[in-house]
């Protein structure tokens, strides 16, 4: 039995910053500190600020490796480092491919064990999206979901936590009702969709909205002069939708995030960072897949660029660096942790992590007063940094 208490925190608990706390483990669970009377080890956390580990529910990969290879290597790779920024919890997120070559990924992360960051289940971001807003998912790829191609989902229901579908394709209801059978959490993104069908998934179970202003409809006709808002705007408006943001400042400029953030508040919001292979690997050149397809991609000035496309590619900012950013733009510390802990938790379906509570996993990052990261403990295990 190992036991360690944390002293002197100032512990984020229940959405609040409580002063002069402690928090005691045991076998790398959060517990009742009558339960440990001399604990094996003492943290001083003096007086810095102590909070559920981060979780990441939207990543493609990060320090060259992506999700989608169905290695050891790969999951070692980006497990490395996302604890390295501390994100104790993630999920793999795939591209749109053939449903093959998905499976395969899924099979390496069903199998996949890790002393690093923790899996929370994968999120699927394709093939059910919209060849009108489809961003670097292949277009030749895409599927509107029916019985027969979403049938490998029932077979990976333990270990798929997310989906995202594109509310316009006709088949979306039917794989958000499915998917909310399962358990699986449904996000609304990369669509074209009008309100009427965006609140059609919304009513058989989607409860998010995949990266706000990145390949999300915005106010527009059909047939008749009739204007219908986009998946943008009821994002904003609805109260049961969460919505993903990229907050580098790129993606998402900080004005329009102060305007999302007003519109949804802390509660409607969660931090992702929808990061690409080439995360964590300094400024440069690189290349994105293989063959005829790969795409030359660069890093520069903190950003990832498509210079053949003049558009951004994916993010390469980790979610620990977008909390240290709203923080120096005036947020409150407990608003930064809420979107960046409980918030995810909830999308990742995970009821065991994203707070500092009795019973939960002791994932725990240790931060200053500026919320950089001191020091995480993972399973009660402090990690070497």
């Amino acid at each position: 039995m190992s036991t360690i208490k944390i002293i002197n925190a100032t512990v984020f608990r229940g959405g609040a910053l409580k002063r002069g706390e402690s928090i005691t483990i045991k076998d790398g669970v959060i517990c009742n500190e009558y339960d440990v009377k001399s604990p094996d080890e003492i943290y001083d956390a003096a007086g810095n600020i102590a909070c559920a580990g981060y979780i990441d529910p939207h990543t493609h990969g990060g320090l060259g490796k992506d999700c989608m290879e169905p290695t050891v290597e790969a999951l070692d790779t980006i497990s490395k480092y996302h604890l390295s920024k501390g994100v104790t919890s993630f999920c793999p997120t795939t591209m749109t491919a053939d449903i093959a070559d998905i499976e395969k990924a899924l099979d390496n992360i069903r199998a996949y064990r890790s002393s690093r960051s923790r899996i929370a289940g994968v999120h699927l971001e394709g093939p059910f999206l919209s060849a009108g807003s489809a961003g670097a998912h292949p277009l030749d790829k895409l599927l509107n979901p029916d019985k027969d191609n979403t049938a490998f989902i029932d077979r990976y229901c333990d270990t798929v936590s997310r989906i995202t579908v594109a509310p316009n394709l006709s088949g979306a209801p039917y794989l958000a009702e499915k998917c909310k059978k399962l358990g699986i959490q449904v996000s609304l993104g990369h669509d074209n969709a009008i309100d009427d069908e965006i609140y059609a998934a919304i009513d058989a179970g989607a409860s998010s909205v995949t990266h706000m202003y990145n390949c999300t409809s915005r106010p527009s006709r059909r047939t008749t002069p009739k204007k219908h808002l986009g998946l943008t705007e009821v994002g904003l408006t609805d109260e049961r939708l969460m919505c993903e943001v990229i907050a580098d400042g790129r993606h998402v400029p900080d004005k329009l995030f102060d305007m999302i953030y007003r519109l949804k508040g802390a509660d409607g919001i969660c931090l992702v960072s929808d990061s690409l292979s080439v995360a964590g690997m300094g400024e440069g050149d690189y290349y994105l897949g293989s063959g005829e397809s790969r795409q030359q991609i660069r890093i520069e000035d903190g950003v990832a660029v498509l210079p053949a496309a003049n558009t951004y590619a994916g993010s390469v900012t980790a979610v620990s660096e977008m909390v240290i950013r709203l923080k120096q733009h005036g947020y409150k510390t407990e608003d930064c942790l809420k979107m960046a802990t409980v918030n995810p938790a909830k999308l990742a379906g995970v009821c065991d992590r994203g707070d500092i509570c009795d019973g939960m996993i002791a994932d725990i990052n240790i931060l200053d007063g500026d919320l950089n990261v001191i020091d995480t403990f993972l399973g009660g295990v402090k990690v070497s940094r």
